[in-house]
């Protein structure tokens, strides 16, 4: 028996248990009733709910729940907070309160961290080091630094255990999905174990410094075409525990004093013209990470969370959007379709649901219109379909939905939309986003052009391949000759050998009956001499 794996199911149907007993303590026992046929949980059946939660929402109960579980849960929680196509509006709205504050962890346990990932004490590689972080959260906390060239940075710290944590609680969920699918059927159509491993690899790319980093470089170049500025990354002093990056000298966004209709127009054109032509967007704009510089430039901070829209899927969204804004709803339907992934004959609503989008909100002036609210309708359509869209679309949504509380903030008397006007009102004016369209037609002349740049190389290990298989072929002709020819020989040899067996049978019978011993061995053997030889002749012209 293995010890070790019976310690770790032992942990495991632990936390389990202490997941599910929060659940029945804060009202979701009635979820937890459909799968109280396992023995094992039969036990939570006798928690009472306290007379306060009995008012909350079931929203606010499940809020309840994720804030007790943890750092991890609450992370997760958000993650849920931007997928209206998986939950209905009252559970978006509620995990979007979900706050990622924790109490910071020991000064002691960043140096430790520090030391061990560069092999070196910390003062070797900062002159200073501010023992107070400057904020904490459930991942990592940031303190303010001075390396020992000089220059000043700020340095995001993992916090310690926090990967293990994750992975434990993953699997806890995995667990109680798998136990829920099989006495929930109607949870099926959600692919619980996809889903999850979907929340996995969200978690995995947030712990990991070395992906943050690598994605500030991208978009540092992608931004800078728009005059907005990333930190520089110290790769010498980064590692997946440990994040060193240049500090940024300003205030945040809501503390400008002027020129904050300028400010909101600036950041809004440089979010949509990064968006629609790389892709990448930074998918945790809140205040707090959007900084205006002592120069008076924007820039962005904390990447740990960066989505990315296909080619295909930007120019699905800006068929949609302007097929919207232009209020023709047989634009949109197509486009809606294959943003859906539709290939087979739709719901008899799905024409009127997209009316009532266009309708909606194709008569309304430009500066009425949130451009978050047409994804999310987007995406409530997808759930009423049992339809699950790509996270990076709740991401945007969320994120539009931020941008346009700032800009409300700083211009109240504009949209975002309104604010971007010169960069949307020419492609909308043109009837679809015409830029993408020259891209997709670049895309493909260039694919043109790599076939016709590696057609030598291609034309030559054609040849090759060509010389190959007749060769190949050559070989395969005169192994088959070779047999035909052997089973020719055997044909022949049977064919002898039912000719020969019955002489050969009356010879002997006779033989014995009528002839002496010593003559008929004599006759015998003249006999199956004289056959031998007339064997090998047959064989030798079979060979020829």
């Amino acid at each position: 028996m293995n010890i070790l794996g019976v310690s770790r199911k032992y942990r495991l149907i632990n936390r389990v248990r202490i997941v599910l007993r929060v659940l029945v303590k804060h009202g979701l026992g009635y979820f937890l009733d459909r799968i109280f046929k396992e023995p094992s949980l039969r036990v939570l059946r006798f928690h009472r709910i306290s007379a306060k939660r009995q008012y909350l929402t079931p929203a606010q109960r499940l809020c309840s729940v994720i804030e007790e579980l943890g750092p991890t849960y609450i992370k997760i929680g958000q993650f849920f907070s931007t997928r209206a196509d998986i939950l209905p509006e009252n559970f978006l709205k509620e995990l979007s309160k979900l706050q990622d504050n924790v109490s910071p962890f020991p000064f002691e346990k960043v140096e430790k961290t520090i030391n061990e990932d560069f092999e070196r004490p910390m003062h070797e590689i900062f002159s200073e080091f501010s023992e107070k972080p400057m904020f904490s959260a459930s991942i990592g906390q940031v303190h303010f630094a001075r390396l020992v060239s000089g220059e000043t940075c700020v340095v995001k710290v993992r916090r310690p255990g926090v990967e293990e944590a994750i992975a434990e609680d993953v699997e806890v969920l995995t667990e109680i999905s798998k136990l829920a699918a099989k006495h929930i059927p109607e949870l099926k159509k959600w692919n619980i174990s996809e889903l999850l491993e979907e929340v996995g690899e969200f978690l995995k790319r947030q712990i990991d410094f070395i992906y943050e980093a690598g994605m500030m470089e991208k978009l540092k170049d992608y931004y800078g075409r728009s005059n907005i500025m990333v930190p520089r990354v110290f790769w010498d002093f980064t590692s997946k525990r440990v994040l060193t990056m240049e500090k940024i000298h300003g205030i945040k966004i809501l503390d400008v004093v002027a020129d904050k209709s300028d400010v909101s127009s600036r950041l809004v054109k440089g979010l949509f013209e990064t968006l629609f032509e790389t892709g990448y967007f930074h998918a945790d704009l809140h205040p707090g990470n959007i900084l205006i510089t002592d120069k008076g430039g924007i820039a962005f901070v904390d990447f740990g969370l960066v989505g990315y829209f296909s080619f295909e899927k930007r120019k699905l969204l800006a068929a949609i959007i302007s097929g919207v804004l232009k209020g023709k709803t047989a634009e949109v339907i197509p486009h809606i379709k294959k943003l859906f992934g539709i290939s087979y004959k739709v719901p008899e609503t799905f024409e009127r649901d997209v009316g009532f989008i266009v309708d909606k909100y194709g008569s309304l002036p430009l500066k009425k219109v949130h451009l978050a609210n047409i994804i999310y309708d987007l995406m409530r359509m997808a759930r009423k379909m049992s339809i699950r869209l790509d996270s990076d679309v709740g991401l945007l949504a969320k994120n539009l939905m931020s941008l346009e509380a700032i800009c409300a903030r700083l211009s109240p008397s504009e949209s975002m939309l309104d604010l971007s006007k010169t960069y949307w009102q020419p492609l909308l004016d043109k009837g679809i986003f015409q830029h993408l369209w020259l891209e997709d037609i670049k895309n493909v002349l260039i694919s043109y052009k790599n076939i016709i740049m590696e057609l030598p190389e291609t034309w030559e290990e054609f040849v090759g391949l060509n010389r190959e298989r007749v060769e190949t072929e050559q070989k395969i002709s005169r192994q088959l000759e070779k047999y035909t020819r052997s089973i020719e020989h055997a044909g022949t040899k049977i064919s002898f050998a039912i000719f020969l067996l019955p002489v050969l049978a009356f010879i002997i019978i006779s033989g014995i009956k009528y002839l002496r011993p010593g003559m008929f061995i004599l006759l015998l053997t003249v006999f199956i001499v004289l056959i031998a030889i007339l064997l090998k002749m047959t064989t030798q012209e079979s060979d020829e």
